[in-house]
């Protein structure tokens, strides 16, 4: 939807009781003044289109107990802790941003750890590396690494722009995200034994691929 600005005469208190609220809802004036109109007149903005898949990848995510939820920084962003079964237990953060271009919803999942261990960044980029290989034996997925421990990926999302696909979309999301940390947990977890890593995360990947008929 195009956005244009407009002059409106609004009683001070009003202004006063929307900008309570929309700190509260952590949003902007603009945007919960948007929303509020929109609701109004039966249309659906672009972020509440956004807050729908969040509202349900949240359902979807609320059984895994090892999974915080944050709270939203922005309407376009989900984020997710989780702790490494390694040395004072370093949590990982999965930050998903979804935006919406016209009628297409594109999105982008990134990794990050805040730990300044160079051991671990040794680990996690051996972990991503060889979680690449493993996803581009099926379909190219472009992790990248940007500065410090930090990798994201574009997500294929091409299946779910329908609105009434966007439950589906949440599920698909919380099951790449719990596949993904299944994957550093199972890789921290054997990094003191023998055993084959890429082996052990290729079989943890066929499964999700079993289990998933869209992969994104």
């Amino acid at each position: 939807m195009k956005k244009s600005v407009y002059s409106l005469v609004l009683m001070d208190d009003i202004v006063a009781a929307i900008d309570e609220l929309a700190y509260s809802l952590q949003t902007s004036r603009s945007n919960l003044i948007n929303q509020i109109l929109a609701e109004k007149v039966a249309l659906v903005t672009p972020e509440q289109r956004l807050q729908t898949i969040f509202t349900h990848l949240s359902d979807y995510l609320r059984p895994y107990q090892h999974f915080q939820i944050q709270n939203q920084a922005a309407d376009h962003m989900y984020s997710i802790k989780s702790a490494l079964r390694y040395k004072y237990n370093p949590t990982i953060r999965y930050c998903l941003y979804l935006n919406q271009q016209g009628e297409e919803v594109k999105g982008e999942l990134r990794v990050i750890s805040r730990t300044q261990s160079e051991v671990l960044h040794h680990y996690l980029e051996q972990f991503f590396q060889i979680w690449a290989t493993i996803e581009n034996r099926v379909a190219p997925t472009y992790w990248q690494r940007e500065e410090g421990a930090k990798w994201l990926r574009a997500l294929k999302l091409k299946d779910f722009q329908n609105i009434t696909a966007y439950e589906a979309l949440a599920e698909a999301l919380s099951e790449y995200i719990s596949v993904l940390d299944g994957g550093l947990k199972l890789y921290f977890g054997q990094l003191d034994t023998q055993k084959d890593q890429t082996l052990t995360l290729m079989k943890h990947y066929e499964l999700y691929l079993k289990n998933n008929e869209t992969i994104i």
